[in-house]
């Protein structure tokens, strides 16, 4: 029984393997169509037998695109799409379906997994790839095979697992602005039936910008990482896992800089954005007589991030600067049971437990001009918490209709408890100084003296208050589709599945207090696809079309509060995501591969009303047929790789890729200050690998025009400052790899 639970294993490596295996030929080396092996149904299967809308990456893959993080996959993975400002408030999501985690009370719509647990924050959904195997992107909404219910999709990383055999790798690098990375993998035996792994990694970058002001190079960036594991098999049956990770990212670039300033030029405070997440997981998994599989899988996680943000583009004077903060604690535990793959069907099942505390002591710090007079300057805090305990069932199952036919069906139900406990404290820098001032422009002393004592946030409507509040939901979420394989290449499916998203509320600051909590949003997704390959095995092209109708959706609104505008979640939207994804690789020669991927996109507003036009008539009532924010039209990406071989010596790769992004808004506003205009890039890596393939020598260059674009773009609350993100300018350098125990 043993060789059962070893030949999970086993398959997963088979994607890196089959690669090595050709590249150790020397100058007989060929390229052959890659098999990712993907758990996305609990178990494992080439990708390309999975009835779902699904992108996979091989470690291979992802170290030729030049990919450290999981973002990175963005620009060759059409369909996930990512913005806003880098690091923890990072907007990502698949299919135009994007937001972040702004406040602690909104939940995250796409799902992030590792090694099947559940990364709870959308601020440490940018994991580290480090020490994987492969990278799953599940598109559409998720729950019949996952603990957690996703309604934009679900995106897998899966570790290596400790090896039997000794192995690993060490690698070292430098670039341009001061760039220099490090890390290593080491895998192996510790006993007969104990094995271990670790791997670690570190980069830094030299800052971009040019502070004006300052008169200084601003901007500096970090990222460390770590992933170790222990793997016994106590008796041919039984597997038990023992999984632990950290990561932290720091950056000092300027969260925006001014539209009217030049690329990569800033004139303001330094600014910080730090995220660190750390977590643990115990999964065993017992393998049955009759070949049913049963695991546990328990995990602890915490995360936490600090962002220091200047808002009054100056550091003359602290007129509008923020502070947000968020420490979160979680723990789930997953039972599920997977059948063995009879002749005419198999299933999953199981039951998830999720909790989590999201707390956060973010703040607000005002000052003159943003206020009348300095004398009324001071913060504004919420320090706050939500707690949320979730429980669901699930079951999965395909059935086998006949020899071409087959049929998919799931079924979820979720309920999931939500408490507030939501506070807003004002700090007025000198209470007496400011009802002195108030009473000066006219205002009754006891007037004066209570507005002063409740600034600065008396003057936009946001006075203390502490508020406790409560929700919970269940619901049902079916999915159902029907599979046909015309033969031992071509499949066709079609796929109906019913999505939602919790309610939550408005844990941020000034809240409405009408509108502080919010519905259960809902999905209703339909999707018809083909995964083929042909040219006799040279050719692969996998294709879907979709649509998605949401309900409820939850989105960002300006309300009109206290002579101000708020931004709250509501439940004002109805929203239609449709397009079409393919993906393809044709080898036209042996020593010669092409990928296309691309993605269109109709991502829009069916009803979206503006409560601010009631009191600006110069404002839409209402933002109908709008595109969603973060949801180009058209991404593209084109790659070539090319092997040569070095007489005896080796072998010499060319990779050269493309990548084209449309034009998209950050906003519903859908005007010019807040369009993202479209951009393409070009990027490019040579690599030598000796015949023996004990070591790896390359040279890489991001962004070969060294163009300038923005990743973000929208205007400043309270001083209506138009502001950008800047992307990367050109990077350049090389690394060196060293293979262990080969």
């Amino acid at each position: 029984m043993r060789k059962t639970i070893l030949a999970l294993n086993i398959g997963a490596l088979a994607a890196l393997s089959a690669t090595t295996a050709l590249a150790q030929g020397g100058k007989t080396s060929t390229f052959a169509l890659e098999e990712v092996i993907v758990t996305a149904q609990k178990r494992s299967e080439s990708s390309q037998d999975v009835p779902i809308s699904i992108q996979a990456f091989s470690a291979d893959g992802m170290e030729k695109l030049g990919a450290t993080e999981l973002f990175d996959l963005a620009k060759s993975a059409p369909s996930l799409s990512t913005g806003g400002i880098p690091g923890s408030q990072a907007a990502s999501g698949l299919r135009g379906i994007v937001d972040n985690s702004r406040n602690i009370g909104i939940d995250a719509r796409m799902g992030v997994y590792v090694d099947g647990v559940y990364q709870g924050r959308s601020s440490s959904a940018n994991q580290p790839l480090l020490g994987l195997e492969s990278v799953e992107i599940l598109r559409g909404p998720q729950g019949t095979l996952f603990g957690k219910n996703t309604v934009s999709g679900a995106i897998n990383l899966n570790t290596k697992k400790a090896s039997e055999e000794f192995t690993g790798e060490l690698k070292a690098g430098f670039g341009n602005e001061g760039y220099w990375t490090g890390s290593g993998y080491v895998s192996g035996p510790l006993g007969d039936t104990v094995f271990a792994s670790i791997a670690y990694s570190k980069q830094e970058r030299d800052g971009l910008f040019d502070n004006v002001v300052l008169d200084k190079e601003v901007g500096d960036w970090e990222q460390e990482g770590a992933r170790g594991q222990l793997r016994f098999l106590p008796t041919d049956q039984l597997e038990v896992v023992v999984a632990g990770d950290w990561g932290k990212t720091s950056s000092e670039a300027p969260v925006f800089t001014l539209e009217s300033r030049p690329a990569y030029e800033t004139g303001k405070d330094e600014e910080l954005d730090e995220v660190e997440f750390w977590g643990g997981a115990l999964t065993l998994n017992y393998t049955t007589e009759s070949d049913y599989t049963v695991s546990s899988i328990s995990a602890y996680r915490e995360s936490e991030y600090y962002i220091f943000g200047d808002e009054d583009f100056t550091p003359v004077v602290d007129a509008f600067q923020t502070v947000f903060d968020e420490d979160t604690d979680q723990f789930s535990q997953e039972f599920r049971i997977v059948s063995p793959q009879h002749d005419s069907y198999d299933w999953v099942a199981g039951i998830y437990y999720f909790e989590s505390t999201v707390a956060t002591e973010r703040f607000l710090v005002f000052g003159a001009p943003v206020l009348p007079s300095q004398a009324l300057s001071g913060t504004i805090a919420i320090p706050s918490e939500v707690d949320v305990t979730s429980y669901a069932a699930y079951i999965h199952g395909n059935y086998r209709l006949s020899e071409k036919w087959e049929l998919t069906a799931g079924l979820r139900f979720t309920d999931e408890e939500k408490e507030l406990d939501f506070n807003q404290v004002n700090a007025p820098s000198d209470p007496a100084a400011g009802g002195a001032f108030l009473e000066l422009i006219g205002l009754p002393p006891a007037t004066a003296a209570f507005l002063a004592s409740q600034a600065p946030g008396s003057l936009f409507g946001a006075f203390d208050l502490s508020y406790e509040d409560k929700f919970s939901d269940s619901n049902w979420s079916p999915t159902v589709g029907i599979n046909y394989t015309l033969n031992d290449d071509v499949m066709y499916y079609a796929k109906y599945s019913r999505g939602y998203q919790s309610g939550g509320f408005n844990a941020d600051f000034n809240p409405y207090l009408p509108g502080v909590k919010f519905d259960t949003e809902y999905v209703d997704a339909f999707e018809v696809g083909i995964k083929s390959t042909m040219a006799d095995g040279k050719l692969r092209v996998n294709a879907d079309v979709f649509v998605q109708k949401f309900s409820d959706y939850q989105l960002f609104q300006n309300v009109p509060v206290g002579g101000t505008n708020v931004t709250v979640v509501s439940n004002a939207g109805e929203v239609t995501s449709q397009g079409a994804e393919v993906e393809t690789v044709w080898l036209p020669t042996d020593s010669l591969q092409l990928t296309f991927n691309a993605t269109y996109l109709d991502a829009t507003y069916d009803k979206f009303d503006n409560p601010i036009s009631a009191i600006d008539p110069t404002q839409p009532k209402n933002f109908d047929g709008n595109d969603m924010s973060y949801a180009p039209k058209w991404k593209v990406y084109a790659g070539v790789q090319y092997a040569l071989p070095v007489g005896d010596a080796g072998e010499l790769t060319f990779n050269l890729d493309y990548t084209y992004q449309d034009d998209m808004y950050t906003s519903a506003t859908n005007v010019d200050t807040v369009l993202v205009p479209s951009y393409d890039l070009w990027n490019g890596r040579v690599s030598f690998t000796p015949a023996s393939y004990k070591w790896e020598l390359s040279a890489w260059i991001r962004n070969i025009g060294d163009d300038e674009y923005y990743v973000g773009h929208s205007l400043a609350a309270l001083t209506g400052a138009e502001r950008v993100i800047w992307g990367m300018p050109r990077l350049y350098g090389v690394e060196f790899k060293y293979l262990l125990g080969q």
